[in-house]
This record gives C-alpha cells, sequence and structure tokens, in this order.
C-alpha cells in the first residue's frame, strides 16, 4: 500500500464527519481488503431506520457518529497483508487532527482571565506539540511504507494514544458531550482494536503501570 492512499485515508478521517469517512474508505479499499476485519466486525455507516417497537442500537457512542458495529461470524477473513494495521494508523491521526481542530473552534470562542483562552502561551504550546507530532507521525509512516517497515508499529500506535489523550482534554468536560473529542477518541480506540492490533506479527512492548516500557 504506497503512500498515496495513506495521506488519502488520514485526510478523510481529519476533514470528514466520522460516518462519511468510514464510507469512503470503504469505497477507497478493494473488496478483499475491506472483509478483513478482528474477531468477525466490521465498523460501518449506520443506515438502519429505527421503526416503533426495535431496541436501540446498543453502542450509543458510536450511535452519536452514525456508525455501527456489525458482527461478520463465520464470515471473517485474515488479513493477508499490512493493510488494516496502515489504515488504522492513517485513521487514527486523522481523527487526532479532527479533535484537535474541534477543540481549538471551542476554547476560540472562551475567555479566560480576560484573555481569549487560545492566546495563553500554554493553551498554544500543547496544540502546537500535539500537532508538530502528529505531522512527524505521519511522515514517518510514509517512510515507513515506502521502506515496508512495520517494526515496533505498536509504540506508534501507544504515542498515537497519548496525543489523543491529550488532545481531547484540551475541550475541558465539554469533550465528554457525546459527538465530542472524547467520543472521537473513543472510536479511535475502537479503529485500532479492529484494525491496529499487530501482536501476531509484531510483538508488543512490555510496560509497567505508568506506562513505560519495561
Amino acid at each position: 500500500m504506497p503512500d498515496g492512499p495513506f495521506n488519502r485515508i488520514y485526510r478523510l478521517f481529519s476533514g470528514n464527519e466520522p460516518a462519511e469517512a468510514v464510507r469512503l474508505l470503504r469505497l477507497e479499499l478493494p473488496d478483499h481488503t475491506r472483509r478483513v476485519f478482528s474477531q468477525g466486525y466490521q465498523l460501518v455507516p449506520d443506515e438502519r431506520e429505527v421503526t416503533a417497537g426495535q431496541s436501540p442500537q446498543a453502542d450509543r457512542v458510536l450511535a452519536s457518529l452514525g456508525l455501527d458495529l456489525q458482527y461478520l461470524g463465520g464470515e471473517q477473513a485474515i488479513a493477508a497483508d499490512d493493510t488494516p494495521l496502515i489504515v488504522s494508523v492513517a485513521a487514527r491521526l486523522g481523527l487526532l487532527m479532527r479533535m484537535l481542530g474541534m477543540s481549538w473552534t471551542h476554547l476560540s470562542a472562551r475567555w479566560s482571565f480576560g484573555v481569549k483562552t487560545t492566546r495563553h502561551q500554554l493553551i498554544k504550546a500543547e496544540f502546537a506539540d500535539v500537532t508538530s507530532q502528529c505531522s512527524q507521525l505521519v511522515l514517518q509512516w510514509e517512510m515507513r511504507i515506502a521502506a515496508q517497515d512495520f517494526q515496533d508499529a505498536e509504540e506508534d500506535h501507544w504515542q498515537i494514544t497519548l496525543l489523543t489523550n491529550r488532545a481531547e482534554k484540551l475541550m475541558g468536560g465539554h469533550g465528554y458531550l457525546l459527538g465530542a473529542t472524547h467520543t472521537l477518541s473513543y472510536l479511535s480506540m475502537m479503529i485500532y482494536s479492529l484494525h491496529g492490533k499487530t501482536t501476531g506479527h509484531y510483538a508488543m512492548p512490555q510496560r509497567d503501570s505508568v506506562g513505560e516500557v519495561v
């Protein structure tokens, strides 16, 4: 999978609502790849019409994003290449940038100590640092794909998780509203769980109670 599709998937998730990004992603992938899911599950746009008497979707967080988690059961397939891993990284980085944009828009309308919140040096520094690290990971994965070197991919997923946690905190308590940054963080971990786990191919590092590699 060349770096062109990686960047397109990254832009899909940074520039579109999650349901639209997932729909476009499924169009982006070849038929045989669409059927590669973890434990028989797939993430799809929720196009069901709920009628009277029907029970609501179990996962309210995904439902708030217009998404659904479907179970394929015996139809599950096994990935023959690293495409699911690459897709998961691109999608999670795109969601990270979307979270930063959402937080910046939210904070731009708020004031702290008589100054717009986004003008505080600590806030600007946090946005700049997370954005810089995200851009660095995008560049790093362009090189990984060119070299077909996916060793230590779990470390990159761990870094994305840490950056995502920082991004969702920027919105404060408002981030916990359905559809806000915490919801996107939940989706990011769902994508990792479905497509990003690499323990079957690349060793996962052992960490202590505070997350340090041991």
